[in-house]
């Protein structure tokens, strides 16, 4: 027999790969390179198939795994720009992490045989001198690229002024582009830190994102640097180093931080913060707040001071004058992180706290947390023919109105011995009411009771911890601190106590005992009394003197 070789191969080649595609680790927005080389050959066999030729050609596709064939430019899937797709080398450029991480790519291998009819179906005697591989297509083996993530820091620490004695706080924030943990290494002064006391400081946090360093009485007055080392075992540009910032360590300063506040608004009306030692701060009552609140505190030390405290004036009527506000200067010591109280009273109508109806002056009373300290009356109202009585000082009852049927004075109340046994104008418990037929003055309670502290069962002269200030209604009053120790309970505390007018006769101001209303046609009220708990150093004291709203005035003494 003898054999002849036909146009058409019987056997065709088979696909192998001499070179698989391998992992590859690169930086983030680096170049990663793999590389898968197949060859075709054809099968040894009997007798030899001496006709047919390996003319044909390899090809080779790339593709991602769970994404599919890949072709040249840029990819949005993977975030990457690809070159070489259909070569045997895969070029994937511009990489990111995460979202290029972790992608597994392969590369297909196709023999094109030499002379192959392209269209379908074949017809006898075209041309042909191989055959299709007898394997095709072929994949090679998955190689995984992965991309190192990166570093960055996108809250860089803030400078810390502290006295002695107070807590300087540094936080970043930062984090790595695959959400993998960052590591934190603190600096002062150039030296790594770590927890524990070290040079007169406590510190805290020193391989977190928040450094605490809490400074001693005796931690020397010196500006430090301090900065933070953010690592990450594999990311590329590992270490990142913050800004640089300064601890600044100073004497302990006479600071006066304060907060002013409706008590029945949630957020601040007003805040800031003075240092005595360059200016006094004056507090002044402020009529379009209604039932506002004045809270300060020193954070950073105690501070000796003197103040000069000022009831509110009354109203004049028909030419004759209001009585006026009593006046007292006293000096006492505001301690570290104290709440301090300032109620500061206007006349009826202006927003209160208030006197009595028909134009009494309302009451200045200062609070250390829920306790009273100091007391200056209001002075009464005047009626269209007799002016209002003066309101007291510390210690000093206030003067009758004038006029016939004139509103009385309130009573002095002898130091250190207010009690709980408060009341609104008439002697009312549930009030305030300027119903005129509430002629006589109330009486201050020693502590205030509040609404909402009441209804918890907290009781009037007890304090709360380190709370933010809340509303009589029970809710926090945004933009208040927490760190400092507070007593103050917003609602009632029998401060609208001055004696109800009506008519022509002048209203009673409001004080630690408010003044009477008048009850004679055209009479003036009675101011209200002052007082002081014993636990301030009494300068002077006088009735009247302020023919104004309510005051509080600080001074620096040592």
């Amino acid at each position: 027999m003898i054999s002849k070789q036909t146009t058409l191969d019987l056997n065709g080649p088979i696909l192998s790969f001499t070179t698989q595609p391998i992992d590859v680790t690169v930086d983030n927005a680096g170049i990663a390179t793999f590389i898968g080389i197949a060859t075709a050959t054809f099968p040894t066999q009997t007798p030899a198939n001496i006709f047919s030729s390996n003319t044909g050609i390899v090809t080779h596709r790339w593709y991602a795994a769970g994404i599919g064939a890949l072709s040249d430019g840029s990819n949005t899937t993977l975030k990457a720009t690809l070159s070489g797709t259909a070569t045997t080398t895969l070029t994937v450029s511009s990489v990111t992490s995460p979202t290029t991480n972790e992608i597994q790519f392969f590369v297909g291998a196709d023999y094109i045989p030499s002379a192959y009819q392209s269209s379908s179906p074949v017809t006898a005697g075209t041309g042909r001198s191989t055959g299709n591989a007898i394997n095709e297509e072929l994949f090679s083996n998955n190689a995984t690229l992965t991309v190192n993530p990166i570093i960055s820091i996108t809250v860089q620490p803030g400078i810390a002024t502290v006295a002695q004695g107070r807590t300087a706080t540094f936080s970043v924030t930062a984090s790595s582009s695959d959400n993998t943990n960052v590591s934190y290494q603190w600096y002062i002064a150039g030296s790594p830190v770590s927890n524990g006391t070290s040079g007169g400081n406590t510190i805290s946090g020193a391989n977190t994102n928040t450094l605490t360093v809490v400074t001693s009485a005796d931690t020397p007055v010196a500006t430090s640097n301090v900065y933070v080392s953010v690592s990450h075992p594999t990311a590329g540009n590992s270490p990142v180093t913050s800004d640089t910032v300064t601890l600044n360590v100073v004497s302990a300063r006479a600071i006066i931080n304060f907060e002013n506040f409706g008590e029945g608004t949630a957020s601040l009306t007003g805040s800031g913060s003075i240092n005595l030692f360059n200016n006094p701060l004056l507090i002044n009552a402020d009529s379009t707040i209604s039932a506002r609140s004045n809270c300060i505190y020193a954070p950073e030390r105690d501070i000796r001071v003197r103040m000069t405290m000022a009831g509110s004036r009354g109203n004049g009527r028909n030419g004759y004058r209001a009585g006026y506000g009593g006046v007292s200067i006293f000096e006492m010591t505001l301690l570290q992180n104290v709440e301090y109280i300032f109620k500061l009273g206007t006349p009826t109508g202006f927003g209160g706290p208030e006197g009595g109806a028909n134009g009494g002056g309302g009451i200045a009373v200062l609070y250390r947390q829920g306790n009273v300290l100091v007391v200056c009356g209001g002075g009464g109202g005047a009626g269209t023919s007799g002016r209002g009585g003066d309101g007291g000082g510390i210690g000093v009852g206030g003067e009758n109105g004038q006029g016939r049927g004139n509103g009385a004075g309130g009573y002095s109340i002898q130091t250190g011995t207010l009690d709980m046994s408060g009341s609104f104008a008439g002697g009312t418990q549930a009030g305030p009411t300027l119903n005129p037929i509430y002629k006589t003055g109330g009486k201050l309670s020693k502590c205030t009771i509040g609404n909402y502290w009441r209804s918890q069962g907290v009781s009037p002269c007890s304090t709360m911890g380190n709370v933010q200030s809340f509303t009589y209604t029970g809710t926090a009053i945004s933009g208040s601190t927490s760190s400092i120790i507070r007593g103050y309970k917003a609602g009632i505390a029998y401060r609208n106590n001055g004696g109800n007018g009506s008519g022509n006769e002048g209203g009673g101001g409001a004080g630690v005992v408010g003044g009477n209303a008048a009850t004679g046609s055209g009479a003036g009220g009675g101011g209200a009394s002052g007082y002081s708990s014993g636990e301030v150093t009494i300068v002077s004291t006088q009735r009247g003197g302020n023919d104004g709203f309510a005051y509080a005035y600080i001074e620096l003494l040592s």
